[in-house]
C-alpha cells in the first residue's frame, strides 16, 4: 500500500490472471467509479488496470481498496461457482 505522502493521481495495477477473475475486477472498478477512472486490459498473464483521476481527497488508499475488492469479489465468484 502507498502512504499518504506518496499518493498520486494515477496508477497502474497488474493482477495475475491465475488469481483474479476479470468480472470481479470490473465489478470492483464499478464500485470505486466515484473515486477514480478504471480501464482494464489483458496483457499476457495479467489484467492491467490503468487507474486515473484518483480522488486524493478521500480518506484512505483508493488503489489498495480497489485491489482488496477485486480479490474479495474473485473469492466470492469462485466460491459460488464451486458450490
Amino acid at each position: 500500500m502507498t502512504s499518504p505522502e506518496s499518493r498520486a493521481s494515477s496508477a497502474v495495477v497488474k493482477l495475475h490472471r491465475a488469481l483474479y477473475v476479470e468480472e470481479a475486477i470490473t465489478e470492483a472498478a464499478a464500485t470505486f467509479a466515484d473515486f477514480a477512472g478504471f480501464a482494464v486490459r489483458t496483457d499476457g498473464e495479467h489484467y492491467v488496470v490503468d487507474v486515473t483521476d484518483i480522488n486524493l481527497d478521500v480518506d484512505g488508499d483508493v488503489v489498495a481498496e480497489f485491489c482488496n475488492f477485486a480479490l474479495a469479489n474473485t473469492a466470492i465468484r469462485r466460491k459460488s461457482h464451486n458450490a
